[in-house]
């Protein structure tokens, strides 16, 4: 599974890469599983400051491997590893995609603290075409935009283009497809200019809160 989940950690960040383009970028649990414990290596590493997810090909992700859901012997909690490790990294994760995002692929940019798509990016829930309950949608969707942004998504199974997750707060920035790699790298510059302790202590400090009642 390494050469579908790459992980290269070079001058203070982690870049972790998706790596199946030939298949759109769709997660079998075990790569789900190794894309969760790259997520945790580069968190355990001191000398990884930032981490950088990005995705071979013209889409991001597009969910779940459905050919994986029919395998009777097949064990694990199909995007929960990967969200999990998301969630409880303090170390800033930037993530920049292009093309189609679905379910939980779509779950892992909205996991990330920093978002970046290109213009032409799709984001969609299709869970309740295929009779599906989605995880990602109420783990990380419904907590991104109201309520009733979410549930309309995940009930009419619409796409949300570029523009309108920009308006929604979904994304960071917006770029032309050319410029995906390059303003990934440019933020993660940014970010390692800083002070590591100084950015985990306030992303700890945001997302406690959030938990408590």
């Amino acid at each position: 599974m390494s050469d579908q989940i790459l992980y290269d950690a070079r001058d203070h960040a982690a870049w972790i890469t998706l790596n199946r383009p030939q298949k759109r970028n769709a997660l079998t649990q075990a790569r789900l599983d190794a894309l969760a414990g790259r997520i945790d290596q580069a968190s355990a590493d001191d000398a990884v400051w930032v981490v950088a997810i990005q995705a071979r090909g013209t889409d991001f992700c597009i969910g779940q491997d459905i050919e994986d859901l029919d395998r009777n012997d097949r064990k694990g909690d199909f995007f929960a590893p990967v969200l999990r490790s998301l969630d409880r990294t303090m170390k800033p994760v930037i993530c920049a995609a292009r093309g189609e995002l679905r379910g939980g692929g779509a779950g892992i940019l909205l996991g990330a603290d920093i978002r970046i798509i290109e213009r032409g990016a799709r984001i969609g829930w299709l869970h309740a075409r295929m009779g599906i309950a989605s995880i990602s949608g109420p783990a990380t969707l419904a907590r991104a935009v109201p309520k009733n942004i979410a549930y309309e998504m995940m009930f009419t199974c619409d796409y949300l283009d570029a523009t309108r997750a920009h308006m929604l707060g979904l994304v960071n920035h917006v770029v032309d497809d050319s410029a995906v790699e390059a303003k990934c790298q440019e933020l993660v510059a940014k970010v390692i200019a800083n002070a590591p302790l100084a950015t985990r202590a306030m992303k700890h400090a945001t997302q406690t809160p959030l938990d408590l009642p």
